[in-house]
């Protein structure tokens, strides 16, 4: 086909983030399946900063989405302006919902690329804004099988062809004898807030530092609780590091390797990238039984993982100890752990599958034209057209504060109760799990 061109939009408040590493590589599989890839970096006043990403992911050509004005308006014309810029065939769109009302003005005017969004969640509010926008959407893609099977099975939703789930994937490492890490390492890497449930950190180690005092603990990750294990380190330079914010290289040469365990207290997770990354590389993780852990097959309990009960930090740190002590049984699931991710999640696959799902999203018919967007007539100060209004406020550089990332640039949400009721039960059906973690240990267990 010709004109193979993504953009990519995608929020700038975290450099370093799951969603952050899932732009890299789709971004580096897509090129070299043929497509020009340019990332949209949402610009805010204070929260949301393209340079900091840039400067931390330097391979990816990016546009800025200057939304500085703060306003929904505001955030609406930076999208539309970099789609106008970068005139591509595909907009891949991730959390911002801004997105929606800028593509129905575009396409209003005759613009005619496609729109994928991406559900990297198993939230029932992101699964529902998507369906609520379903008469923008080309194609819903959800990286969770969980989310995938929940929306599918929504009675009004998506048609078949245009819902798809396409897995994460991560780098594999040259494939190596990995000696046994001395001394025994706990890792910690994501984000340190509350929907990751960062503050779990503190206790788990306490918890473990009682159960293994020779063992150490590395935190990597950047949020609420950095004062706090900044101070905890202070306390235990023997025992804790907290190094703040690592980039993609230095986990993977530093962090990762010298770990025997990585601990994950999350109570939702799509696909856990660092769990993923840390399996890579012979690590074993100690996760929560977070919402996917059941669908996905990144984790199987008692093969190459453990999982506890999400807030129990009693028993994580009971699971991380029982490996402390049985180093034979660490061994067996590290290799198993390396193995898993090097046969099902490997970066070529993830490119060309989502190659493949950018040319069907090509091949499919257009979807019916909007209507003149209601946006367009809203009235702003002394009845000047909001519009119009937005723009003599970046002439005159009028900004409004935030509170808050979310804020500046509002992710994914949904203002219709009944589809996120919908969701959520659907989220929490056993049909729709699937087979669980539980069998799959029975199943392991009985081939031993």
């Amino acid at each position: 086909m010709q004109g193979k061109t993504v953009l990519v939009l995608y929020p700038s408040s975290i450099a370093a983030c799951g969603i952050g590493t899932w732009v890299d590589a789709l971004s580096l599989g897509l090129q070299q399946q043929g497509w020009d890839v340019t990332v949209g970096l949402a610009w805010g006043a204070q929260f949301h900063d393209p340079a900091r990403v840039e400067a931390f992911r330097p391979a990816l050509k990016t546009i800025r989405m200057d939304a500085r004005t703060g306003t929904e308006e505001g955030r609406i014309q930076s999208i539309e302006r970099a789609v106008s810029t970068v005139a591509p065939d595909v907009v891949i769109v991730n959390v911002l919902d801004s997105a929606f009302e800028a593509v129905r003005r575009l396409r209003y005017r005759g613009h005619a690329f496609r729109l994928i969004a991406v559900n990297h969640g198993n939230l029932p509010g992101q699964a529902a804004c998507l369906l609520q926008n379903r008469d923008v959407i080309d194609l819903a893609v959800c990286v969770s099988k969980l989310s995938y099977r929940a929306m599918a099975a929504q009675s009004d939703g998506f048609i078949p062809e245009r819902l798809k789930h396409i897995a994460n994937a991560v780098a594999v490492p040259a494939q190596h004898v990995r000696s046994p890490v001395d001394p025994f390492r706990v890792g910690y890497a994501g984000r340190l807030d509350g929907d990751k449930r960062g503050e779990d950190i503190l206790p788990f180690f306490t918890a473990l530092h009682q159960r293994c005092p020779e063992a150490q603990m590395w935190v990597a990750g950047k949020g609420e609780s950095g004062d706090e294990l900044t101070e905890l380190a202070g306390n235990f330079p023997e025992h804790f590091r907290y190094f703040g914010e690592l980039s993609a290289t230095q986990l993977e040469q530093d962090f990762y390797p010298a770990l025997s365990v990585l601990v994950h207290f999350s109570p939702s997770e799509a696909w856990g990238y660092s769990i993923a990354e840390a399996m890579s590389h012979g690590v074993v993780p100690v996760t929560s039984a977070f919402r996917g852990v059941d669908t996905d097959g990144l984790v199987i309990e008692g093969s190459n993982a453990l999982i506890f009960p999400v807030g129990d930090i009693t028993r994580a740190a009971d699971m991380v100890a029982g490996l402390y002590q049985d180093r034979e049984r660490l061994g067996r699931m590290a290799a198993a752990a390396a193995t898993h991710i090097a046969g099902s999640f490997s970066l070529p696959v993830f490119g060309r599958s989502w190659s493949d799902a950018l040319d069907g999203c090509m091949q499919m018919p257009a979807l019916p034209l909007p209507a003149r967007p209601v946006s367009l007539d809203a009235k702003g100060p002394a009845g000047v057209p909001r519009p119009l209004w937005e723009r003599c406020r970046r002439v005159l550089n009028r900004r409004i504060a935030h509170a808050s990332a979310g804020e500046e640039w509002p992710h994914f949400k949904c203002n219709d109760s009944r589809l996120i009721q919908s969701m959520e039960q659907a989220l929490n059906s056993e049909a729709v799990k699937g087979e669980s973690v539980t069998s799959s240990k029975s199943q392991v267990e009985s081939e031993k």
